[in-house]
C-alpha cells in the first residue's frame, strides 16, 4: 500500500516534443529512463515504474503490453494504474549502446532481431519497428523490446527505424549480409535499406 502511495505521489510533466520532466518525486526511487510519454523508476530489483504524463498514453502501453503478455519479447507487466504501469526491471544497456561497445553484431543478435519482428507480427502489432535503444539486451543476452505506446496505433510495416540505427552504428550490411543467409524473403524485402 504505501508503494502505490508512493507511485502516485511522482509528478511527470509532458514537455511538447522533448523527453518529460519529473516534476516531482519524494520518494527514494532511482529515475532509469525517461522519454516523450514517460519517466521510469526502478522501485524494486524486479520491478520498476513508468509514470505518464498523459494517461492516454498509459491506455494505449497497457493494451499492447496485456496483449502481448506470455510473449518473451516483452516486460512482465504487474500493474496498470490511471497513469502508470508496473512492469518487470529489464537490467541491461540498449541494443544500441551495446552494439555500440561491441562494434560486432554476432549472428545469434540476428537471429534475435528477426525473431522480434516475427513476434510483433505474430502479436498483430501494426508498428512492425523499434529502435535499438527501445531494445534491452538482459543479462541473460536475451532481447526484450520496451516502449511500445505506439504499436497498436501506428502503421510500420518496415523495421526503418531499426535500419537507421543498424546503419548509423555501420552494421546494417553486417545485419542484412547474415538476414540473407538466415531468412531469404526478409533480405528481399529489406535489401533496399542498405
Amino acid at each position: 500500500m504505501k508503494k502505490l502511495e508512493d507511485i502516485k505521489s511522482i509528478i511527470v510533466k509532458y514537455k511538447k516534443g522533448k523527453k518529460v520532466e519529473v516534476a516531482h518525486n519524494p520518494t527514494s526511487y532511482p529515475l532509469v529512463g525517461h522519454g516523450k510519454q514517460g519517466a521510469v523508476f526502478k522501485i524494486s530489483p524486479e520491478q520498476c515504474v513508468k509514470i505518464y504524463a498523459k494517461e492516454g498514453n498509459t491506455v494505449k502501453e497497457g493494451k499492447v503490453l496485456k496483449a502481448a503478455q506470455g510473449s518473451p519479447i516483452v516486460p512482465r507487466l504487474y500493474e496498470i494504474g490511471e497513469n502508470y504501469i508496473i512492469m518487470e526491471y529489464l537490467e541491461g544497456p540498449s541494443l544500441f549502446d551495446y552494439l555500440k561497445e561491441k562494434r560486432i553484431l554476432t549472428e545469434e543478435i540476428t537471429n534475435q532481431i528477426l525473431f522480434i519482428l516475427k513476434e510483433m507480427k505474430r502479436l498483430q502489432f501494426t508498428r512492425l519497428d523499434s529502435r535499438l535503444n527501445h531494445i534491452i539486451v538482459t543479462r541473460q543476452g536475451e532481447l526484450k523490446v520496451i516502449d511500445l505506446v505506439s504499436h497498436f496505433k501506428k502503421k510500420v510495416d518496415h523495421p526503418e527505424f531499426l535500419m537507421q540505427h543498424l546503419k548509423r552504428l555501420g552494421l546494417l550490411s553486417a545485419f542484412l549480409d547474415q538476414v540473407k543467409n538466415i531468412d531469404p524473403p526478409s533480405y528481399q524485402e529489406w535489401k533496399s535499406f542498405n
